[in-house]
């Protein structure tokens, strides 16, 4: 059995705020959810941004103790649900990052939590893949639903390590964009000249996955089609990707293969894109490998929103999902990038491109974790 698979809500919470109009309207505004920190003490300390979620001082004093994640994957997943209109039948599959300290865990599991407070019923899927968690995670729903073992499910991820021990861990690992205080909207630069390093961001991104019969039958607001995925592993080092980039075309052209679709046919790319030399360099020659010279357009959110670790890719999905919705693909990015001669991608320009079909959502996470999407116009 094949069926096929649609997107019929999504929801979002990143530094912009709360939502996914919010979200849409940031990145195609230019805007830059990237500040400088203003932690007590922190002056001195190396890194000194991050695309934090900012919450009201009533907030922060009423739900200081409360697991953040998690409480971004609620937000997230009840818009997504609340657009949609799923039913209660559907099940979960979904990516949450760790407490924070001094955040309330207790053994808690996280996806078990969310299916009670919004009322799902059907099956729970966990992934802890690394950045590539919350893509394979939409990946297994996308199976699950085409191969007929479900109807619909809900799917995503919530993460953030913008607290001091979170910063620190991954400047240890060379992995950040250090200073740009005065400028923090310049500090990841994904595929250009200066980069140095990713910014660590927060939020939740979650969609609502549909067989497409069913959704049409109950008039549901179709945004996009899910056409194929696939995953993979380079086994590789715990933080480096592979440079020859083998496994990683090995994924994208899985993806491919398993939507049916040509290499041609791809209008754009929503770039894993992190602003570190290693992956940007790694993630562009996976790009020629698989396109030749026939370049798709390329956006790199992490330079507006930041790297939300295990969240990313479910974010990254829903601006995937909203460009084919909205038949634009935004700009990102920022004023002093420079094309790199290593990275020979072809960017979207200031204004955004409009017209697509099809978009490849590739991740690429620690330990070599790969996952990669197609999303196409229904």
């Amino acid at each position: 059995m094949s069926r096929r698979v649609v997107i019929t809500g999504v929801g979002a919470v990143t530094g912009y705020g709360v939502g996914r109009k919010v979200f849409w309207e940031g990145v195609v505004g230019g805007r830059s959810a990237v500040r400088a920190l203003e932690w007590e003490g922190w002056e001195k300390a190396p890194i000194q941004v991050a695309a934090q979620i900012v919450e009201e001082k009533s907030e922060k004093r009423e739900k200081r103790e409360e697991w953040r994640s998690l409480r971004w994957a609620r937000l997230a997943l009840q818009e997504a649900m609340r657009s949609s209109g799923v039913s209660r039948r559907a099940g979960i599959s979904g990516a949450i990052g760790w407490p924070g300290p001094e955040e309330k865990w207790e053994g808690q599991d996280s996806l078990e939590n969310l299916a009670r407070e919004v009322g799902l019923e059907g099956e729970r899927v966990e992934s802890l893949a690394a950045c590539a968690a919350s893509t394979q995670a939409i990946a297994e729903a996308f199976w699950m639903i085409r191969e007929g073992e479900v109807d619909e499910m809900v799917t995503g991820g919530a993460d953030g390590r913008a607290h001091p021990g979170g910063l620190l861990g991954y400047d240890r690992l060379g992995a950040l964009a250090r200073g740009f205080r005065e400028k923090p909207e310049e500090a990841c630069q994904p595929f250009g000249l200066g980069r140095s390093g990713f910014v660590v961001g927060e939020g939740a991104g979650f969609l609502v996955l549909e067989e497409r019969e069913k959704a049409m039958a109950r008039g549901a607001n179709i945004l996009a089609e899910v056409r194929g995925a696939a995953v993979g592993c380079d086994a590789w080092r715990v933080t480096d990707p592979r440079e020859d980039a083998v496994e990683a075309v090995a994924c994208v052209t899985g993806c491919l293969r398993d939507a049916g679709l040509e290499a041609e046919e791809v209008d754009a790319i929503v770039a894993h894109g992190t602003g570190t030399v290693a992956n940007d360099r790694a993630e562009a020659k996976m790009l020629r490998k698989v396109f030749g010279e026939r370049n798709p357009w390329v956006i790199a959110p992490k330079n507006r929103i930041g790297h939300l670790s295990m969240a990313s890719g479910a974010v990254e999905s829903v601006l995937a999902a909203q460009s084919i919705a909205e038949n634009f693909l935004p700009s990102t990015l920022g004023k002093d990038w420079r094309t790199d001669p290593e990275c020979p991608v072809r960017m979207v320009e200031v204004g955004g491109k409009k017209g697509v079909q099809a978009i490849l959502k590739p991740s690429f996470g620690f330990g070599g974790q790969n996952a990669c999407l197609l999303f196409i116009r229904p």
